[in-house]
């Protein structure tokens, strides 16, 4: 497989007819591709419907875009394959967490064209699979140091307070434009 199944108008790929070798289009597949393999071996639980549960959005497709960006903007600095690999999947891990938690508040009956977790279930194990992904992401931070985890904190802060945003609504006299932009 190459970054084609996960950005299919992306030109990287190493076959394509305007560049027969393309290096950096050679390593985001096989990054991309320990990235995928990653975050599924993240999705296991001991408890089996904790797996399947986990498993259930990733599972609906996307394109990973987060974790490619996480990978192309590393080759700007010094690119270190098992950090870079594991900052990809914590990218990815939090953004499939938000997605459960989401659905929760939007009431979201539909989540990349399969019924969500939220609606499969209910609110309280979509919840529950979010935070499972939220704690696996937090024990890959734990060995990126104490500045990845610190972003990490900052980017929760960030996500509960536009949530929060949001449920509330504008307060009266806002621009419900401004509103949404700081959402």
């Amino acid at each position: 497989a190459s970054i084609q199944r996960f950005l299919p108008d992306f030109p990287l790929s190493a076959s394509s007819p305007t560049s027969p070798h393309n290096p950096l289009g050679d390593t985001l597949a096989t990054d991309m591709q320990a990235v995928d393999a990653a975050i599924r071996a993240q999705l296991h639980s001991d408890v089996p419907l904790v797996s399947q549960i986990a498993d259930y959005i990733i599972s609906a497709g996307g394109k990973r875009i987060r974790p490619v960006l996480v990978l192309l903007t590393s080759q700007l600095g010094d690119y270190n394959n098992s950090s870079v690999i594991d900052a990809a999947v914590v990218v990815e891990l939090t953004h499939l967490a938000t997605l459960y938690h989401d659905d929760v508040m939007d009431e979201a009956p539909l989540r990349r064209g399969a019924a969500s977790a939220n609606s499969r279930w209910d609110n309280s194990v979509a919840i529950l699979t979010g935070d499972f992904l939220f704690a696996r992401a937090s024990q890959i931070l734990a060995d990126l140091g104490p500045d990845a985890v610190r972003i990490q904190a900052l980017t929760f802060e960030e996500l509960v307070s536009g949530q929060i945003r949001e449920t509330i609504g504008p307060r009266e006299g806002e621009d419900p434009i401004h509103h949404y932009l700081e959402v």
